[in-house]
């Protein structure tokens, strides 16, 4: 069971291997087949945001909805990081009152995300998705109760989400394929299992009582 922790896309094999399908709030259409994770993605953020987030809430009480997110902060694109924070701040409110975790989506703004972590206490749990950062911020990020989903960049020779992956807790890691539709997930599992020195089959495990025990699902 090769379990795909953030995609964009319904894939083929998506009864055989379960998926989180991220819902951006602009194509929340549809939300009946499969799980979903609902948010306000920092490059969506417009000035009526709070209408957006009022949709925001309405769709992440469906039951299908396993996760808040993406969301976060983006320093290459967007609207300001004030306004940016605002937005992840209220999405972070909305995760404690649903008791849901939120999918963090983080460019250039790790150490920011993690000092509204240290301020804010959430209960809920918080996944970089995505990551893609050295072992030194992941090991930063590990202090505050952080999760990591790792994904096309373990396939770059070299990339920091390959170097680090080793020194992730086994605990605290997910597998995923962004927004790449040609990506299967079966890739990233079979690079994960040789940079982890782990059978296919024990990853597979891994990532399976991760899930189930971090977005309360029977799989």
């Amino acid at each position: 069971m090769f379990i795909n922790t953030h995609t964009h896309h319904l894939s083929k094999e998506s009864g055989q291997h379960p998926e989180l399908i991220n819902c951006i709030v602009l194509h929340s259409e549809g939300l009946n087949n499969g799980w979903y994770s609902i948010g306000l993605h920092p490059w969506n953020i417009n000035s009526s945001y709070s209408e957006q987030l009022t949709t925001v809430e309405h769709l992440a009480k469906k039951p299908n909805v396993l996760a808040i997110g993406e969301c976060g902060i983006d320093k290459l694109k967007g609207p300001s990081l004030e306004i940016q924070t605002e937005v992840f701040k209220l999405q972070i409110d909305l995760s404690e009152e649903l008791h849901l975790p939120v999918i963090i989506h983080c460019v250039k703004a790790y150490s920011e995300i993690i000092k509204i972590r240290k301020q804010l206490q959430p209960k809920q749990a918080w996944i970089f998705h995505g990551f893609n950062a050295p072992k030194e911020t992941m090991e930063q990020a590990l202090k505050h109760g952080f999760y990591f989903s790792l994904g096309e960049a373990i396939l770059k020779k070299n990339s920091k989400a390959s170097q680090t992956l080793p020194f992730i807790p086994h605990n605290r890691l997910f597998l995923e394929t962004d927004n790449n539709p040609q990506l299967h997930i079966e890739s990233i599992y079979e690079k994960a299992s040789k940079l982890l020195n782990l059978e296919s089959t024990q990853l597979q495990l891994i990532i399976q009582d991760n899930f189930k025990q971090l977005f309360n699902v029977n799989i």
